[in-house]
């Protein structure tokens, strides 16, 4: 069975957030990142959740804890990152 991360943060402008995340899409599948749905919040319009599954856990891993990415996110306006490991039972 998959792993799954359930990814959470804040945005500065949820669309413009979106467009660049579609664009990311690659380097996550290189990661063993494999996008399965994101959300937007209705209550909070500029705050995203997207769920992968993991094929590479020790990937994965790297990639979100990578300072490239850790920038990338700084530049784009995510703040009050929010990363779940979640593992099946």
């Amino acid at each position: 069975m998959a792993t799954h991360v359930l990814w959470q943060a804040d945005v500065a402008d949820f669309d413009a957030w979106l467009t660049v995340f579609r664009q990311d899409k690659a380097n996550r599948k290189a990661a063993g990142i494999t996008d399965l749905n994101v959300w937007s919040d209705p209550d909070q319009k500029n705050h995203a959740v997207a769920l992968f599954a993991i094929t590479d856990l020790n990937k994965a891993r790297a990639f979100f804890g990578s300072e490239e990415l850790a920038m990338h996110l700084e530049r784009d306006g995510v703040t009050h990152i929010s990363i779940k490991l979640l593992t099946p039972v």
